[in-house]
C-alpha cells in the first residue's frame, strides 16, 4: 500500500493529470446537462402533444349538439380502430351516463384545459380535460399518461446507457492524458538529472514538428550543445597546455640533473638544485595525472576490457599496502563476502582502489582502521573502502571528486588533489557509480560496479 501511495502522490501532483481530470469532469458535466436538457425538452414535447390532442377532442365533442353526444361517444367506442383516449359523459351529479371513462378524476378542474390528475382509484396518472355543457352535463376527455411516462423512462434509460460509458470514457481519457503527460515529463526529468550529474552528451527527446514542450526541449538541447562545445574546448586547452609543458619541463629536469651532478650533493647549490628537481617532478606528475584523466574521459581504454576477479584484485591491493599500514600503526584488512567478476581494465581498477586505500591510510590516525569490503547485490558487486579518519563533510563530498580540490585537513599533504578525480574518471569509464558516506567515525567510499 505504501508503494502505491508513493507512486500515486507524485502522479496526482502532476499538472497534466490534474488538468486532464478537470477537463474530463467538465466535459462529463456538460454531457449530463445536455442529456438532462434533451430529456426535459422531449418530455415537454410529449406532454404538449398529449394535452393538445385531449383539448382538440374535447372541443370537437363539445361543439356537437347535446342530444348527439351519447350516440357519438358510443359509436366511437364500438366502431373504428382501438383508441387510447377515454371519454365520459356525466350527469350534473357526476353520475356516468355514457363512455369508457367511468368516473371524473376527483381533483380535475372543469375549465376546459388539460390537467394532470389521478384516476378515481388512484392507480394511474391521467391527463384530462373537462367542461360543463350548457345542459348541465359534464364532458370529460382523458388519456392515461402511464404510457408517456414509460416512454420517458425508456428514453432516460437509453440516454444513461450511452451517457454513463461516455462519461467514464471521458474521465478515463483524461486520466490517460495525464499519465502520458506525466510519463513524458518524468523521462525528461530523468534525462535532465543525468545531465546535471555531468553526462553532457545526453539530449532531451524532442520531435521536429512537436508541441511547445518539444520546441522547449530543442532549445535546451542547443544550449547543451553550446555548453558541451565550451567544456570540450576548455578541456582540450588544458590538455594542450599539459602536453606543451611536459617537454620543456622534462628538458629542464635533465639540465638540473647535469647541474646537480656538477655541483655535488653536499654543496648549498647542489641541495638547492635538488629541491628544484623535486618541484619539477611534482609538476610533471601533475601533468601526467591530468593527461591520464583526459585519456580516461575520452574512453580510449574501454576497448581493453576483460573479465576481472574483484576478490583477487582487492586482496592483492590490500597486500601491497600492508607494509605502509604497519608502519603507520593502522589496521588494514579485506572482507570478501562474495566472489564477483566485472568487465573492466585490471590496471585501472587496481589504480582506483589503490588511490582510495592510499587516501584512507594518509588521513587515518595511528591506531585507526581501514577496511576494504566486497559485497554482492542483485544488481551487481559493491566495493567499500572505509576508514576511521576525520571524515569528509557532506557539503564537500561532491566537490572532492573534482580536479585540484583539497579539503582544509589535507592542505599540508603532498597530494595534488587529482587522486579522487582519477578514481571518478575510472568509475565513469567502467559505468560504475561512486558515493561517499559517513562511517562514524571517518568516511567510506562506495563503488557500485553496475550501471
Amino acid at each position: 500500500m505504501s508503494a502505491l501511495n508513493q507512486h500515486f502522490v507524485p502522479l496526482w501532483r502532476s499538472r497534466g493529470l490534474r488538468w486532464g481530470l478537470i477537463v474530463a469532469t467538465l466535459f462529463a458535466m456538460l454531457m449530463l446537462a445536455l442529456f438532462e436538457l434533451v430529456t426535459w425538452k422531449a418530455t415537454s414535447l410529449l406532454y404538449a402533444t398529449l394535452d393538445r390532442s385531449i383539448g382538440e377532442q374535447l372541443e370537437l365533442l363539445a361543439a356537437r349538439p347535446s342530444p348527439m353526444l351519447p350516440f357519438m361517444i358510443t359509436s366511437r367506442m364500438n366502431g373504428g380502430p382501438a383508441v387510447v383516449t377515454q371519454v365520459g359523459l356525466f350527469l350534473p351529479d357526476r353520475t356516468p351516463e355514457v363512455g369508457d371513462l367511468l368516473a371524473i378524476p376527483p381533483d380535475l378542474v372543469l375549465d376546459g384545459r388539460p390537467h394532470e390528475s389521478r384516476s378515481d382509484d388512484g392507480a394511474s396518472i391521467l391527463h384530462a380535460a373537462g367542461k360543463a355543457l350548457p345542459d348541465g352535463r359534464i364532458l370529460v376527455v382523458a388519456r392515461d399518461a402511464t404510457e408517456s411516462l414509460a416512454v420517458r423512462q425508456d428514453f432516460i434509460r437509453a440516454g444513461l446507457t450511452l451517457a454513463v460509458p461516455g462519461v467514464a470514457l471521458t474521465i478515463a481519457l483524461g486520466i490517460a492524458f495525464g499519465v502520458l503527460s506525466n510519463r513524458r515529463l518524468r523521462r525528461l526529468n530523468d534525462t535532465a538529472e543525468q545531465i546535471m550529474g555531468g553526462t553532457l552528451s545526453l539530449r532531451l527527446s524532442a520531435d521536429v514538428d512537436g508541441d511547445e514542450l518539444d520546441r522547449l526541449c530543442a532549445i535546451f538541447n542547443r544550449i547543451l550543445a553550446r555548453l558541451d562545445e565550451g567544456m570540450a574546448a576548455l578541456r582540450n586547452a588544458g590538455e594542450n597546455i599539459a602536453h606543451d609543458l611536459r617537454t620543456p619541463l622534462t628538458a629542464l629536469r635533465a639540465r638540473l640533473e647535469r647541474a646537480h651532478n656538477a655541483a655535488g650533493d653536499d654543496t648549498p647549490v647542489g641541495r638547492m638544485i635538488d629541491d628544484c628537481i623535486g618541484n619539477v617532478d611534482q609538476s610533471l606528475s601533475t601533468i601526467t595525472a591530468l593527461l591520464r584523466i583526459a585519456d580516461l574521459q575520452n574512453g580510449w581504454r574501454s576497448t581493453e576490457f576483460q573479465p576481472c576477479n574483484l576478490a583477487v584484485l582487492l586482496e592483492e591491493t590490500v597486500e601491497i599496502f600492508q607494509p605502509v599500514a604497519e608502519e603507520r600503526q593502522i589496521s588494514l584488512g579485506a572482507v570478501i563476502e562474495a566472489h564477483a567478476y566485472v568487465e573492466g581494465d585490471w590496471d585501472l581498477l587496481v589504480e582506483a582502489i589503490a588511490n582510495l586505500v592510499d587516501n584512507a591510510l594518509k588521513f587515518t590516525p595511528p591506531g585507526g582502521r581501514v577496511d576494504v569490503f566486497l559485497r554482492s547485490r542483485v544488481e551487481g558487486p559493491v566495493i567499500t573502502v572505509a576508514d576511521t579518519g576525520p571524515g569528509i563533510p557532506p557539503e564537500a563530498r561532491q566537490s572532492v571528486l573534482r580536479r585540484f580540490v583539497k579539503l582544509d585537513i589535507s592542505r599540508n599533504s603532498t597530494g595534488r588533489g587529482l587522486g579522487l578525480s582519477l578514481v571518478q574518471a575510472i568509475c565513469d569509464l567502467h559505468h560504475f557509480s561512486i558515493f561517499i558516506q559517513d562511517n562514524n567515525p571517518g568516511c567510506k567510499f562506495i563503488i557500485q560496479c553496475f550501471s
